[in-house]
């Protein structure tokens, strides 16, 4: 049986200092205000009023309390703002908190009762209607109501909140739409998208005027334009290369990736690979009209299409089934929403065997992201991968340079404005259980052409980041993007002061198969679109190798075996040394580096993996998993590393800052026992605090547990160059898993885990760890602190 012990939860700090009969009564009075608004408001027929809230606080506030108080927590914004609802006007269990508040503390007691819940409020209110413009709306100028021309027409998502059960979603987005359309004069486009994690988004064709009046309502939780697709440039000039190899079609039985874009073309390397093509809708048809997903399929289904091209071999390992998306004029479909299509296109690639799902589209016309909420069409993504058990693969998004025509600016600013705040991951490349990928340069991008002259300048060597490249963190400060990949670089031209990439300059892009075969069969291009499907087919590899591996140990190996180019390091962090801790900067742009498939699927002389797949804990347990390591290990001289890699999927909810519902992290602990270890975690009868564990028994690792906390995809690496045998022939890797705002419907969390032991100077490393029949298993577990 596994050890179980409870202990104690964090605490949210001390409630600020009030006047409580003084900030009880202004609180009771916003209360009383709030509540008769909502009475005035004029009810939409079919839709069940709910007392939306909106309330400002100093500091975070226990769940629980709001729950007990008769509220509900809809969203998190920024500032500590929450939005609360009550399926009841009267607010009786509030109302008397507030009240026993303001009476004051009873006797002997020194705070009045509710403090914890009272005190923290500042402000409470409606929301109001510019809370509810979206990102896309306030890019484009309207950040508030006066900034609506009444008379200009939108198309426009409007997301509904939560009504909680399936059947009132839809009931209300119908409704929605009736009053739309019978009382506003608006027009409904498509049908209505109603999700299973708790959003419904309706399309509408409005007025300017119709649009601020739907911003006053209530039931709306935000407006928005329509996202974009990040197609790149149209028409481009290929590269023509002559005397083809045959391509030799993939095993029957061979991984597919799915590829979600704009359609896929006819080519004579393509077509023996291509299982099928479908549309999303169907009404768009399956031809590559834009030839960006013909361009991404090369690279999906070949890896290093130069590679193949030099050894004049294109034996096929995968297969491909193409879903467009994407309209002929570059547009996602007018009458279905974003998610609505997601869901359709990643259901029907998995139901059709897609173990790896590669999506090179974003949302062009998204500001970068800055904190705060992830969007509908990111969380659909996180569900879709949770619930099929798929890889997906998200491109980071293109940078788009704030120059102007002062072009030969990115020549001084480069690398710096990788990492600006205006250079932040475009939706949905956030998604917390999608592997997103960046892109660092293949070449500097310079022509073997003298005539060229010094006028043409190049921005990145090889194996530095992209100049095209954009930057995390993710949600929460996650480590985003998860890898990096080659994708092609930019060059300045001087002479008709452009910045030129691989689609008008060959030598600045990777090379690909071209959508129009007749006129040239490859072509080349720059752009993160083109660095994702390089990892979806090296996660592709992996499903080969292993056909039962979740997608948690697919990712978790691509991480495992993904090392930061120094070149790139050093552009970033120019006085960086090896061995010396990351710059923020690092991670922000490469994550964890670039993935080797090889490493990714076997071990070498000098290197051991163990693997973990498919576990699951409880939540708020740790689990112990035992890492012997052989004499040979550690006592040979010479540089040695443990490196973990952990990686799960946690359910997630878009109107939350605290966007994960369960978090998990890891420790690699030495020099203990299990029952040592798990003393450091277990509650004091007496209440006690349990004493921390000793710093010689952690093992430092890099990066660190605060900086991965916020991440799905975690891997960390010890290093140590002395030989130091007196910490035992064990260590331990102990992972935690936490819930967070997850319900009781949740009840533990899957994962999977992965150990690597490397060592320079020990060429019999991976024999020694056969002899041991070293494996992850026999754990356990104690409860640790949500």
């Amino acid at each position: 049986m596994p050890r179980v012990e409870p202990r104690r939860k964090h605490g949210f700090g001390r409630p600020p200092e009030r006047d409580h009969r003084a900030h009880g009564a202004r609180i009771a009075e916003e209360v009383e205000e709030t509540i008769a608004a909502a009475r005035a408001r004029a009810a939409i027929a079919g839709i069940d009023p709910k007392l939306i809230l909106k309330v400002e606080l100093t500091r975070a506030v226990d769940e629980d309390e709001w729950r007990r108080a008769g509220l509900h927590v809809l969203a998190q914004n920024p500032g500590n703002i929450l939005v609360l609802f009550s399926d009841s006007f009267e607010l009786d269990a509030f109302r008397e908190r507030v009240e026993r508040f303001t009476a004051g503390p009873v006797k002997g007691r020194e705070n009045p009762p509710h403090t914890s819940l009272i005190a923290p409020i500042e402000r409470v209110g409606e929301l109001d209607p510019k809370d509810r413009i979206g990102p896309r709306l306030a890019a484009s100028g309207i950040v508030d109501v006066d900034d609506i021309d009444g008379r200009n027409a939108f198309v426009v998502d409007v997301e509904l909140w939560d009504a909680g059960e399936q059947f009132e979603r839809e009931v209300r987005a119908r409704s929605m739409i009736a009053y739309v359309e019978g009382e506003l004069g608006g027009q409904s486009v498509g049908q209505p998208f109603v999700g299973t994690t708790g959003f419904s988004l309706i399309r509408l064709r409005i007025r300017g005027n119709e649009l601020k009046a739907l911003l006053d309502r209530p039931e709306v939780a935000s407006i928005d334009l329509l996202p974009l697709p990040d197609l790149g440039e149209h028409d481009v000039p290929s590269v023509t290369i002559h005397d083809l190899p045959p391509a030799i079609p993939a095993e029957r039985d061979a991984p597919i990736i799915g590829i979600i874009d704009s359609g896929l073309n006819a080519h004579p390397l393509l077509d023996s690979l291509v299982v099928e093509q479908i549309a999303i809708p169907a009404a768009l048809g399956t031809a590559d009209v834009w030839g960006h997903g013909t361009k991404v399929a090369g690279i999906a289904a070949y890896g290093d299409v130069r590679e193949r091209l030099d050894q004049r071999s294109f034996v096929g390992s995968v297969r491909i089934l193409s879903a467009r998306v994407v309209n002929d004029q570059g547009a996602f479909d007018d009458e279905t929403t974003v998610p609505a299509q997601m869901r359709s296109a990643v259901e029907a690639l998995a139901n059709a065997g897609c173990r790896v799902i590669n999506l090179s589209l974003g949302d062009r016309r998204l500001t970068p992201y800055s904190g705060g909420r992830a969007t509908p069409w990111t969380a659909e993504l996180d569900a879709l991968a949770r619930e099929h058990d798929v890889v997906i693969v998200v491109s980071a998004g293109n940078a788009r340079w704030p120059w102007g025509e002062r072009n030969a600016e990115i020549l001084a600013s480069y690398p710096t404005y990788l990492t600006s705040a205006d250079n932040r991951l475009i939706d949905p490349a956030i998604a917390a259980n999608a592997l997103t990928v960046g892109a660092i340069a293949n070449a500097n991008g310079l022509r073997d052409d003298p005539d060229d002259g010094v006028q043409v300048q190049l921005i990145a060597e090889r194996n530095q980041p992209s100049p095209i490249t954009r930057s995390g963190p993710g949600i929460g400060g996650a480590i985003k993007p998860d890898l990096v990949d080659y994708g092609g670089t930019v060059v300045f031209n001087g002479n008709v002061n452009r910045l030129l990439q691989g689609t008008h300059w060959p030598s600045a892009g990777v090379l690909t198969l071209n959508d129009d075969y007749r006129t040239s069969l490859f072509t080349a291009a720059s752009g993160t679109s083109y660095a994702a499907p390089l990892v979806a087919y090296k996660a592709a590899q992996i499903v080969r190798r292993f056909p039962r591996a979740s997608a948690n140990l697919i990712r978790c190996l691509l991480a495992l075996s993904a090392e930061l180019p120094i070149e790139a390091v050093r552009c970033l962090q120019p006085n960086y040394e090896p061995g010396s801790k990351y710059a923020p900067s690092v991670r922000q742009c490469l994550g964890y580096g670039i993935a080797d498939v090889a490493r990714a699927v076997a071990s070498d002389d000098n290197r051991a993996v163990l693997l973990a797949d498919r576990q699951e804990l409880d939540l708020d347990q740790v689990a112990l998993y035992a890492v012997p390591l052989p004499e040979d290990f550690r006592q040979t001289r010479g540089m040695r590393q443990i490196r973990v890699s952990l990686a799960f999927d946690p359910p997630t909810r878009h109107t939350r800052l605290e966007y994960l519902g369960t978090r998990m992290n890891f420790y690699l602990v030495r020099g203990l026992s299990p029952d040592e270890i798990i003393d450091h975690f277990r509650k004091r009868d007496d209440g006690t605090r349990h004493p921390d564990i000793p710093d010689s028994a952690k093992c430092k690792m890099e990066p660190g547990v605060e900086a991965r906390e916020t991440s799905t995809l975690q891997c960390a690496t010890f290093t140590q160059a002395v030989n130091r045998d007196n910490y035992g022939d064990t260590f331990y890797v102990a992972v935690f898993a936490q819930r967070r705002w997850a319900g009781d419907d949740v009840l533990r969390q899957r994962f999977s885990l992965a150990v690597e032991l490397r060592h320079d100077n020990c060429q019999t490393l991976y024999q020694r760890c056969s002899d041991l029949i070293l494996q992850l298993q026999g754990r356990l577990r104690v409860r640790v602190p949500a």
